[in-house]
């Protein structure tokens, strides 16, 4: 079979590839980011209060800003929000860390 026979796929006989030009955003603009509300409630109630708020009060924002269309303002809020959160986290293992290491010394001072 000749290639004339073909029919031609583009109206017009052209069989060139057909380039459309289609407008599409990077992911990082199609979903929003992490909110991290979880880790921070769970190191606000378990490790350390006040680094803890914190990290809570930005994981609360990333949504309401994200729904506000200021994409880098809920990218920095949830940056703030794992930051404070992974603080308050190390402040939490290091005070435990403490507590059991003073403990055991008073323990084999008895």
């Amino acid at each position: 079979m000749s290639s004339s026979a073909l029919p031609p796929a583009v109206p017009g006989g052209s069989r060139s590839p057909v380039h459309v030009s289609v407008h599409t955003y990077p992911a990082q603009l199609q979903y929003p980011p992490r909110t991290y509300l979880v880790f921070a409630v769970l190191v606000t109630i378990f490790c350390f209060f006040p680094t803890g708020l914190v990290a809570l009060v930005s994981a609360l924002r990333v949504n309401t800003l994200w729904k506000a269309q200021e994409h880098d303002k809920s990218r920095k809020a949830s940056r703030r929000a794992r930051n404070w959160g992974l603080l308050s986290l190390a402040i939490g293992i290091v005070a435990v860390i403490v507590v059991v290491f003073w403990s055991s010394i008073n323990y084999l001072n008895l």
